[in-house]
């Protein structure tokens, strides 16, 4: 079984972006847990760090992912990230 926990949460751009879109900073600890011979063993699999963005629907709460960024090789910081969603997502912002 694969355990994806929430280690950290962030919100960035709060009072940039047009109402009811949200960009979200996670980070998760990736955990594959194993039973054998009645007991569980858990190895860890590393992190992962993922930049969404978000569309809310009003008072429904209900959000829908507009477009995911993972920070790897392709994306290696935090600051790069929200740039690059500065420049590629103009339409979300105020």
């Amino acid at each position: 079984m694969k355990i994806h926990n929430l280690i950290e949460s962030k919100q960035y751009f709060v009072d940039e972006t047009k109402a009811n879109y949200y960009v979200v900073y996670e980070k998760f600890e990736n955990i594959e847990a194993l039973i054998k011979e009645n007991r569980v063993e858990e190895r860890n699999q590393g992190t992962e760090e993922i930049i969404d963005i978000f569309y809310g629907y009003g008072k429904a709460d209900l959000l829908q992912r507009v477009c995911s960024y993972r920070l790897d090789l392709n994306n290696p910081s935090i600051n790069d990230t929200l740039n690059t969603i500065k420049e590629q997502h103009k339409d979300i912002f105020k």
